[in-house]
């Protein structure tokens, strides 16, 4: 790979999931609002390899965002746009150690995927909700003393087995930081807010609807209305995509 030009912050989002809804908009909107709070100069450059787009060029950019979707990495033959991720995580490891990349949900699963982690479906079944993640002695130690954070949570998939470069900043593997620093990663939706996740509940296809009766709808409703850490959280790892890559 040919090295990175020298220029401003420069940020590639890479879009992991196919929608017309206007939840997807905001969702991406969300994204590059807080990117732009933390470096107000960030270039940000969007990516959509589930529609048939390409993926970035690592070395042009400092920071890669992941976001979530919805393929299911537990499928024993990749659908080609995935396998085109998978391949680019491993190459931006091995080749591009520069350039920072945080995963989020989906982009959390694909990266321990891509490094040689493994993916299962939930234990409970699917989790919509503003989850407390208890955090380990290094993971409280990257976000500022705290021991839990409060997060949306929207998947059916969790990573069970962590790849042997990553380290735990949250306890069963949902926050992963890679070995000097590259790559963070998220089960849950820093980026995310009451007002997207209603959005997204409401509109998705019914497939994550744990109990689908109108009690059921009301209450995760209410959950998703909870008090969460995100932008707090989404703070720090900008703070953490920005600073240098340990030796």
């Amino acid at each position: 790979m040919a090295a990175k030009p020298a220029t401003g912050p420069r940020v590639a989002i890479i879009r992991n999931y196919s929608t017309q809804g206007q939840w997807g908009k905001d969702m991406l909107n969300r994204i590059c609002n807080l990117v732009h709070d933390a470096v107000p100069g960030a270039d940000i450059k969007h990516y959509q390899p589930v529609d048939g787009g390409d993926v970035p060029n690592s070395p042009d950019f400092d920071l890669v965002i992941l976001t979530g979707g919805t393929w299911d990495l537990t499928e024993p033959v990749l659908d080609p746009w995935v396998a085109k991720i998978v391949d680019w995580v491993q190459e931006t490891s091995a080749n591009c150690l520069q350039t920072k990349v945080l995963g989020i949900c989906w982009g959390h699963q694909v990266v321990s995927f891509a490094m040689g982690g493994k993916i299962l479906l939930r234990e409970g079944g699917t989790l919509i909700d503003v989850e407390d993640i208890p955090l380990t002695s290094r993971g409280q130690e990257f976000f500022g003393g705290r021991d839990i954070l409060a997060l949306h949570k929207f998947h059916k998939r969790v990573v069970i087995e962590r790849p042997k470069s990553f380290q735990p900043l949250g306890e069963r593997a949902e926050i992963l930081l890679s070995d000097g620093g590259q790559f963070l990663t998220f089960q849950a939706h820093p980026e995310m807010t009451p007002g997207i996740a209603h959005q997204l509940f409401d509109e998705g296809d019914g497939t994550y609807r744990s109990d689908p009766t109108p009690e059921g709808v009301a209450k995760t409703h209410k959950n998703l209305d909870r008090s969460h850490d995100g932008e707090v959280v989404f703070s720090k790892a900008m703070n953490w995509a920005f600073e240098p890559l340990a030796n």
